[in-house]
């Protein structure tokens, strides 16, 4: 018999709980969608007892009321709360809701939860100021500015908050700007999470002087061994198209994962260096490196850059013993690949199984009959794409455009 259930029983027979300790578990029980009823219930019992003064029972009546959505009652319960610890105000400042204030739908209750903190005396705290600024940064840029602006004491969780928001928003330009002022004006270093965020940027810009700047950083702070950011580095390099910088970073990582290995194996193909690619990928297979979409997409490339016939067909086992075979991205990648290596046949018996077609699919079957001399086939493809509700892309014009110059 489930808690919630034993509680019914016990108001049907008049029964109230003695022991206060018993009152957090039938709360929690409560938060069944079925049993919302019994959570309010049981908070009436606890007023009429007085037990809603123990600081624990008044914690676990904040936190029904906030776990089941109604701001309203947990910030009226917190308001009557004598005793209110370090858990009350967490319950409120890091709960679910608070997360899902990200939204914009749920923006004006992370206002009130920002009104709520200004009542208390709350302000001025640096976690719940983060946390806030956490929020404004996915839903209003501009209030996030405000606040992070009027921050007396911002520490490095601040600055990493507020340059992601940068990030979220495609403004790499003042994430970087705004690393230069944390590092230039407050004198604060990047930690483990502010140097990824800062590397994305520098990635974006393609600024590989400021990247260079910032694994010199991570190597005197002593981070250079974290995978998270090695694969960072590794990216940023790779995408300044500077692989031999990549490279080095990979060789140095002292802890290596499944995303060291794709994000090396990605530099080499993005850069063209599709034997090294070949090599790397060879050593994930003797080392027993795990497989997964991204190496299998990157290892397509170089069937496709080596003709690599009899290779694309073994890769082709590999997906199916895989799973991949429903994976847009794989399948897609696939068809390219057997059309590059002269076999446009099997790419489009593959492009003809499909169930759901998306506009990469199309276009990249329209590319494969023109790759292999055959526009008239690019144009019957053209017109049947035409019959459907995907619409046209830059990319799919100019591969029938190809087609019909040939």
């Amino acid at each position: 018999m489930g808690t919630s259930l034993i509680y019914r029983e016990m108001q049907r027979y008049g029964v109230r709980p003695s022991d206060p300790s018993l009152f957090p578990p039938i709360l929690k029980a409560c938060l069944s969608p079925r049993s919302p009823y019994y959570g309010e219930s049981m908070h009436s019992c606890l007023i009429k007892q007085g037990y809603e003064s123990f600081a624990s029972i008044g914690n676990s009546v904040v936190d029904f009321y906030m776990k089941s959505g109604d701001l309203k009652s947990a910030l009226a319960s917190i308001d009557r709360m004598q005793n209110r610890d370090s858990v009350s105000w967490n319950i409120i400042i890091y709960s679910p809701l608070n997360l899902a204030c990200r939204n914009v739908g749920a923006y004006h209750e992370g206002l009130e939860i920002h009104g709520f903190v200004i009542r208390s005396g709350l302000s001025a705290i640096g976690s719940i100021q983060n946390s806030l600024l956490s929020m404004y940064g996915y839903v209003n840029k501009g209030s996030a500015r405000i606040l992070f602006d009027e921050m007396s004491d911002k520490d490095v969780i601040s600055w990493s908050v507020m340059i992601e928001g940068y990030l979220q928003t495609e403004e790499a330009d003042f994430a970087l700007k705004l690393f230069r002022k944390m590092v230039s004006e407050d004198g604060i270093q990047p930690d483990g999470i502010t140097a990824p965020s800062v590397l994305k940027a520098c990635r974006r810009l393609k600024d590989i002087d400021m990247g260079k700047l910032v694994r010199v950083v991570v190597i005197e702070r002593g981070d250079y061994g974290d995978s998270f950011i090695g694969n960072s580095l590794v990216d940023m390099y790779s995408k300044c198209n500077a692989v031999a910088s990549a490279f080095q970073v990979y060789k140095e990582m002292s802890r290596k994962n499944n995303v060291s290995w794709n994000s090396m194996l990605s530099g080499f193909v993005l850069n063209e260096k599709y034997s090294e690619a070949l090599s790397l990928f060879n050593l994930m297979g003797e080392k027993g490196i795990e497989v997964d979409e991204v190496t299998i997409v990157n290892f397509l490339h170089i069937c496709k850059r080596f003709v690599f016939e009899s290779l694309c067909k073994s890769v082709h086992c590999l997906i199916i013993r895989q799973g991949y075979k429903l994976n847009d991205l794989v399948i897609n990648s696939l068809i390219d690949a057997y059309a590059k290596c002269n076999l446009v046949d099997l790419a489009w018996k593959l492009f003809d199984d499909l169930k759901g077609r998306d506009v990469v699919a199309w276009s990249t079957m329209i590319a494969g009959f023109t790759h292999c001399g055959n526009p008239d086939e690019a144009v019957r493809v053209f017109c049947e794409m035409s019959q459907t509700q995907e619409k046209l892309t830059v990319t799919t014009i100019l591969n029938l455009l190809e087609g019909c110059s040939i």
